[in-house]
């Protein structure tokens, strides 16, 4: 039994209230809780903390509540739940599972090029918090990074933040020189991101399916046809051609039990780097969930909404 501690709205947390979510349920998994109770050969231990990994097999409740049971065998609860040092603030822990989403990324766009990030050139598209994350987790790594939305009011936000350099910010204007790699992290992948992403990305490069799909969304254009959701969710990996441009496309989808480490660790550094805390909108309790989640979908600003039980 786990008592949620804080937790974050994801954005499929808005999609799934307003039914344009497809797939298995996730509702309520960005938490990070503390075990109060077990039984059976659980692998942690009453006071320990933890966070949820929803793309492994668990049988659970949603974190939104006071409580949250998670029952499976002794395998499958070390494997979604992930232990998490008391040297890492609520606050920063509570980002840990959509940071090794952002790490699982990467290391996606890695396999993609073939070799490391370090030296690399990477653009994210989208300055939600899972694009921000991902920009953050390449600079990590040692690539030079530029994050592109459309709108100005979340990069306005980030600037504020300081967590990313000002001059990798900006709106739809493609970078000079071209990138080696383009991640898709729009809500929902949109044709004129990907036509864009295709147009930018340098001869040899790789564009990353992250963003949102829905199982009738195709590309087809200038000899390129592709069916978006099942590349995205089953990590797919393309060959195509634009124009005389050799590329690789491909797909990243939930993340591995090595990306909650890394993340992790991450998250623990004393420095500034990884203040994520910055990120905060504002906090909710859960009481006031509902009118949060009613609105139709993901929300347009910026910045990350926390519940506190």
């Amino acid at each position: 039994m786990v008592r949620p501690l804080l937790l974050g709205i994801c954005r499929s947390d808005y999609k799934e209230a307003a039914r344009q979510r497809q797939g298995a349920s996730q509702f309520g998994h960005e938490v990070v809780g503390e075990v109060i109770a077990h039984w059976g050969k659980a692998p942690f231990e009453v006071g320990d903390r933890v966070c949820l990994d929803p793309n492994r097999p668990l049988n659970r409740g949603t974190a939104f509540a006071d409580l949250m049971p998670a029952d499976g065998t002794e395998k499958e609860l070390t494997e979604a739940l992930h232990w998490v040092p008391r040297t890492v603030s609520l606050e920063r822990a509570v980002f840990a599972e959509p940071l090794a989403c952002a790490v699982h990324c990467l290391d996606r766009v890695s396999q993609a090029l073939g070799g490391q990030l370090s030296g690399r050139h990477v653009l994210v598209v989208g300055a939600g918090i899972a694009g921000t994350l991902i920009a953050l987790s390449a600079q990590a790594a040692g690539a030079t990074v530029s994050l592109r939305n459309s709108g100005m009011d979340k990069l306005e936000f980030l600037r504020a933040t300081g967590l990313l350099p000002p001059e990798a910010l900006g709106q739809d204007e493609p970078p000079r020189p071209p990138p080696e790699a383009i991640v898709l992290a729009t809500a929902f992948i949109e044709a004129r991101w990907l036509r864009w992403a295709l147009d930018a990305v340098a001869p040899g490069g790789a564009i990353l399916l992250y963003g949102g799909t829905q199982q009738e969304d195709r590309f087809a254009e200038a000899g390129i046809e592709l069916a978006l959701d099942p590349l995205r969710r089953r990590e797919g990996t393309v060959c195509v051609h634009w124009g005389q441009k050799p590329l690789t496309v491909a797909g990243s989808y939930g993340t591995e039990p090595s990306c909650f480490t890394r993340g992790l660790r991450w998250l623990a550094a004393p420095d500034a780097t990884w203040a994520l805390e910055r990120l905060v909108l504002r906090r909710i309790g859960l009481t006031e969930l509902p009118v949060e989640l009613s609105a139709g979908g993901p929300k347009p600003r910026p910045g990350k909404v926390l519940v506190v039980p």
